[in-house]
């Protein structure tokens, strides 16, 4: 059996679960039985801390962010809708997971884990703000190979001592693979292990497995223009808005955070939808008329689904985190999807676009061949 262990769905983020869900059916494409690890991070964390003198950013705060309520009291009906989306989340993943039962750290390290093979990925699982070691694959029986698929760090560069430290956690995996092309030459600068590129789990699968996924959704709503933000800003909105009008068409939003509801409310001039399951997301990807964005994900399926879409770069402090729509991008040679806000009203129309999916397709094969290879035990 397979044991996978990923950034935990139950974050409520369309394209964290969307890619956990992407690599655990192609593990088991591969003819393997795969359960996904469900694994609790705790405090204990705070010890292993990857910068002295600094505040530790442990992913528990992370899910605090995008789980908890504004300190500020919330509408009745905006307190509903995060109730209803949770639960239309949890249902759908409920149906669509396998997972273990709840395990802790210490868990990890002492329980006899059945798993022949363990595989971490992806996302931003090596973000050295995350300060998670066990995703670094230490823990797991002697005989067990353990594999990396598609990590991403989130930034471009390491401090001296995350270098030092990711020196030493490297050791445990015996097959290394990345999303970025930038991660693939920080992480080649630390380890001598080789270090392959490969895609995004969601780019595993053919454009029909998604549409089934899609399938599932009840939502029927035509001539919209789809937004959805990691990062609201009022140059955002304001070209979202302009877009819309310009193509006479309604903007359908869905908030990022829960608690975000009233401030797209506020700004966006269409329908905010927040009572929204990972189906529904693929499914207002597929029919939009275009998809204005600032994330991955969300440009991943425009570019599955053929569609007119255009993508805002992304700063979170000093971070870029553009690298990985720089990668993806490359791919279907089209970065000049990239584009800042104020660069949209010189795009104004919803035209067909023709995605050439050739170089895709073989990186496609290429990253199925390397996840096979890795899993074979002889």
């Amino acid at each position: 059996m397979v044991g996978l262990l990923t950034l935990d769905s139950r974050i409520y983020n369309y394209g964290g679960f969307l890619q956990e869900m992407a690599l655990q059916d192609a593990i088991k494409g591969l003819g393997y039985e795969c359960e996904i690890i469900d694994y609790e991070v705790s405090q204990e964390f705070n010890t292993f801390s990857l910068k002295r003198g600094i505040k530790n950013f442990s992913f528990d705060k992370i899910k605090k962010k995008l789980t908890k309520e504004k300190t500020t009291p919330l509408s009745s009906s905006v307190s509903d809708s995060i109730t209803k989306r949770k639960r239309a989340f949890d249902k759908y993943r409920a149906h669509n997971l396998v997972l273990s039962k709840k395990l802790s750290y210490s868990d990890l390290h002492s329980v006899d884990l059945p798993y022949e093979q363990l595989v971490c990925g992806s996302d931003q699982i090596w973000n050295p703000d995350y300060n998670i070691p066990a995703f670094f694959l230490n823990f797991g029986r002697k005989d067990c190979r353990k594999i990396i698929y598609a990590a991403s760090i989130g930034k471009g560069q390491l401090s001296g001592l995350e270098r030092k430290t990711y020196s030493k956690l490297l050791e445990f995996p015996d097959y290394i693979s990345v999303r970025e092309d930038s991660a693939q030459k920080l992480i080649s600068s630390i380890t001598e292990k080789n270090v392959e590129l490969v895609l995004d789990p969601t780019l595993l699968h053919q454009q029909e497995y998604w549409m089934k996924k899609a399938d599932d959704s009840s939502l029927n709503h035509r001539n919209y223009i789809f937004c959805y933000f990691l990062n609201l800003t009022d140059e955002k909105v304001k070209s979202a808005n302009d877009f819309a009008r310009k193509n006479n068409c309604e903007i359908i939003a869905i908030p990022y955070l829960h608690n975000e509801v009233e401030e797209y409310t506020e700004k966006l001039e269409g329908k905010i939808l927040s009572e929204v399951n990972p189906a529904d997301f693929l499914n207002l990807i597929r029919n939009a008329e275009a998809i204005i964005t600032d994330s991955f994900h969300a440009t991943v399926f425009s570019i599955i689904f053929k569609k007119n879409f255009w993508c805002f770069g992304r700063n979170v402090g000093t971070y870029n985190m553009n690298t990985r729509l720089h990668t993806l991008l490359g791919y279907v040679e089209m970065q000049d999807r990239l584009i800042e806000p104020n660069d949209l009203k010189n795009k104004m129309h919803c035209t067909h676009v023709d995605i050439d999916l050739h170089n895709l397709k073989m990186k496609q094969n290429e990253s199925i061949a390397f996840l096979s290879n890795a899993l074979e035990i002889s």
